[in-house]
């Protein structure tokens, strides 16, 4: 008997989906806190009336008198400053000089653009893109920033947030990297930046979650129970990985450009997954687009612990750091204008 609404559904099967509901919230937690410790300054300012956290770590190398790159780090749904700042970003800031700042988002999620359901009134009333530039201003009153060195990334949430930056700060941000996440469906239609971003995505062909041929974004955990009970934990739709690629080259002035393929050497021949990274340089700009497409692989960052059983979260690439991967493609891009904060 098909079910057509939550009153004619069986206790067990309404009892089923509070107790699939409530490890959904699990899950998303699980994902960020087997990282580590957090890292960083923990701080807040009031933004629109509420009290917005955020990290921030300045490296040892930091001078005042020289301007200095800032990276924004968001976390995925379910996380937070603390967590995300643990992901290995700090000792890259370290190493590299450059500031990094982990911006918390409320109720940890970010409002990325997504027309979720789950989210519809969070979304309604948080702007975020306006929080992240009142602290981005907020940073530079205390700190030399290189306006023309501004970059944001993130996994999952934190990297659909991050792609709507590139987009509605188009002229803030100098290139994004967005990790298992591609672009809010909503946005494909009105896909308008006002100036070109290098933008780089790091995406598996099996992420169960993120499907990278777009559609519904679904911790679809236990498939046939979610149909049966006709309930909604659905995130919204994203557009196909190819379909974000194509639309920014046609903004970077990229699409009549030969890409440079590169297989990368299979390091981890154990964990089920290949890379294969696609270029396309020297638009406008010097704007710049690439493609990690990781064969086979899940809704984890490249390099990271499999914090979850394959089976759940699919597979997780051993074959890059996908860290260290942003931050290189980062190092390699500055606005030509904008000049010093």
């Amino acid at each position: 008997m098909r079910l057509s609404s939550e009153k004619n559904q069986p206790f067990a099967l309404r009892a089923a989906i509070v107790l699939l509901s409530s490890f959904l919230l699990v899950f998303e937690a699980s994902a960020q806190l087997r990282r580590g410790n957090a890292t960083g300054e923990r701080r807040s300012f009031s933004h629109e009336g509420r009290d917005r956290a955020f990290r921030i770590h300045v490296p040892g190398s930091y001078d005042p008198d020289k301007p200095i790159p800032l990276v924004f780090v968001f976390h995925g749904g379910g996380g937070n400053a603390d967590q995300a700042s643990s992901l290995g970003w700090t000792p890259l800031a370290e190493k590299h000089g450059f500031l990094v700042v982990y911006p918390e988002g409320l109720e940890k999620h970010w409002n990325d653009g997504r027309d979720s359901k789950k989210f519809a009134q969070h979304d309604a009333e948080i702007d975020d893109v306006a929080f992240v530039l009142a602290l981005l201003e907020q940073i530079k009153k205390e700190f030399h920033v290189d306006s023309r060195r501004i970059y944001a990334t993130g996994n999952s949430n934190g990297g659909f947030f991050s792609h709507r930056l590139a987009i509605d700060a188009s002229e803030t941000f100098t290139a994004a990297g967005v990790v298992i996440a591609t672009l809010a469906k909503p946005y494909q239609a009105s896909f308008q930046p006002s100036d070109p971003v290098s933008m780089l995505f790091m995406n598996g062909t099996d992420d169960p979650f993120v499907p990278y041929d777009g559609g519904p974004v679904t911790p679809n955990l236990i498939p046939g129970l979610v149909r049966s009970a006709n309930h909604d934990f659905g995130r919204g739709e994203c557009a196909s990985t190819e379909q974000a690629v194509q639309l920014w080259l046609e903004r970077n002035g990229l699409e009549k450009v030969e890409p440079v393929l590169e297989k990368l050497p299979d390091h981890d021949p154990d964990d089920g997954c290949t890379v294969e990274k696609t270029r396309w340089s020297g638009g406008v700009d010097d704007a710049e687009v690439i493609l990690y497409r990781i064969e086979g692989g899940g809704h984890n960052s490249p390099g990271r612990p499999q914090y979850l059983p394959a089976r759940i979260i699919g597979k997780t690439c051993g074959d890059l750091n996908g860290i260290e991967a942003v931050w290189e493609f980062f190092s390699r891009h500055q606005k030509p204008h904008g000049g010093e904060s």
